[in-house]
């Protein structure tokens, strides 16, 4: 079997520097220790830039050192995506391309001429049309997305097939039940059961390609890391890096993706809502949250000729991450101290502009009123409670965060 691996690590900007240091001890670490270990594995990797800045000021350029070494010596291939981590097809394009140049410039400076990305992975896999051909202009050669994305269901996609957009750009595809598998289910203490449930997806008997968050091997989930040496190692596997994948297949086939992410359900794909976790149609929170988005990125923008104009725009790029959104969905995550503080970085973008015009000033102050208002009528009354559960009941969902189960 041939396995393309992908992982994707993260922390938020600005996050508790205990969590990141625990984080890099229980999973970055014990990962590189295992490539190092076993040189015939291959694997693909994106480390959001915003990581890279943190790792490197908190003293933890080891991390980044073994990620240089593995990419030098063609072990582990190393993928651009956006520098904060924002949902990239609810943004405007300008903002797109800001976030993926600031990604691509820095790791061009920390990982230096071995950084040479031929693979795009827009972070949470959110994907729409409208990236292809910036992505194709940009130089990249295929980005990875969900096989939801492929007619909005799950299980039907040939992963032994190089797949292309309507102009071209390649188009990987990662096999989300086993990867949900492996990241949430898997016994870690049986690796020969686990095993024979990756086999019996037929779609994995000549090719399988997983993908996951880097943080599921060992921090999120204990003991996951251990389980996937086990896995990779076994005779009859051999690991590829996306791009080696790629080159040795030799059938293209024309697919047009649709809206969604690796976290959209089927059913939201096909009635239109592809990025439910982060800006759902019947969720108030978020409606207020993009009002205020939208609105720090016009003031901000339109602030060029401003005195504050550089620091307003740093303080954006860093409050467009996707965690606000994300701990607001109640899908199953809530955390009301979360959503208040990162959507107040929307609104603190702007304090650096001096010539900002009173209106705009209060329609940020109002907005951020309302979002924490809501948030907090949303806890008192339970309603998040409710959403929690009425989600992890529809779906079955059972996920790990910090090492805790999350289920119903």
């Amino acid at each position: 079997m041939r396995w393309v691996n992908f992982f994707h690590i993260y922390q938020p900007p600005e996050w508790n520097n205990d969590v990141v240091r625990q984080v890099a001890e229980e999973s970055y670490r014990p990962v590189l220790r295992i490539l190092r270990k076993h040189p015939e594995v291959h694997i693909t990797v994106n480390i959001t830039a915003s990581l890279t800045e943190q790792l490197a000021a908190m003293g933890l350029e080891d991390v980044l050192e073994d990620l240089r070494s593995l990419m030098e010596r063609g072990q582990l291939e190393l993928v651009d995506s956006a520098m904060y981590h924002p949902i990239l097809p609810l943004l405007p394009e300008e903002e797109i391309r800001r976030q993926i140049m600031l990604q691509h410039e820095l790791h061009r400076r920390v990982f230096g001429k071995s950084y040479q990305p031929r693979g795009f992975f827009p972070p949470e896999m959110a994907y729409s049309e409208k990236l292809e051909p910036l992505l194709l202009e940009l130089g990249y050669e295929w980005v990875l997305i969900d096989e939801v994305a492929l007619g909005g269901q799950l299980g039907t996609v040939n992963f032994d097939r190089r797949y292309r957009g309507p102009a071209g750009l390649g188009i990987v595809v990662r096999n989300r039940p086993v990867s949900d598998y492996l990241s949430f289910s898997a016994d870690i203490n049986q690796p020969d059961d686990a095993w024979r449930a990756v086999s019996r997806d037929n779609r994995g008997q000549s090719a399988l390609i997983t993908a996951m968050d880097g943080e599921n091997l060992g921090h999120h989930r204990h003991g996951v890391d251990r389980l996937w040496e086990q896995l990779v190692t076994r005779t009859g596997v051999k690991t590829m890096t996306i791009s080696e994948f790629q080159k040795s297949l030799h059938r293209d086939e024309g697919v047009a993706p649709l809206a969604s992410s690796w976290s959209s359900l089927p059913g939201q794909v096909r009635a239109g809502i592809p990025f439910g976790l982060w800006n759902h149609p019947n969720n108030q929170i978020h409606k207020l949250q993009w009002e205020l988005t939208y609105l720090a990125i016009n003031a901000v923008e339109t602030g060029h000729d401003d005195p504050g104009y550089d620091a307003a725009r740093l303080l954006l790029d860093q409050a467009l991450t996707s965690d606000k959104y994300w701990w607001a969905s109640a899908s199953p995550w809530w955390d009301t101290t979360i959503v208040i503080r990162e959507s107040q970085r929307l609104k603190d973008s702007l304090g650096p502009l001096t010539t900002l015009k009173p209106k705009l000033r209060n329609a940020a102050a109002r907005l951020m009123e309302q979002i924490a208002t809501t948030v907090e009528l949303w806890e008192k009354t339970g309603l998040a409670k409710k959403r929690e559960q009425t989600y992890l009941n529809e779906t079955g969902d059972v996920r790990y965060l910090g090492g805790n189960r999350v289920a119903v």
